[in-house]
């Protein structure tokens, strides 16, 4: 979250959930999620690439601002 802070200043909000799933919204969107199932999760895998994520709200930045 410092990244996208750091690189877009947004204050990115983090709703906690019950399994260890996320999904990343971004104006009303899913751009990222933590996938895999219950086994991979708990050995901490499904992560999304944080630099991909950053990037893809960049470019969803670079979009509005070119309406």
């Amino acid at each position: 979250m410092t990244l996208i802070k750091e690189r877009l200043n947004i204050d990115a909000i983090l709703t906690p959930g019950k399994t260890g799933q996320f999904e990343v919204i971004a104006d009303g969107k899913r751009i990222a999620e933590r996938g895999g199932n219950w086994f991979t999760r708990s050995f901490g895998a499904g992560y999304p690439d944080l630099k991909g994520v950053v990037e893809q709200l960049e470019k969803r930045r670079g979009s509005d601002a070119a309406r």
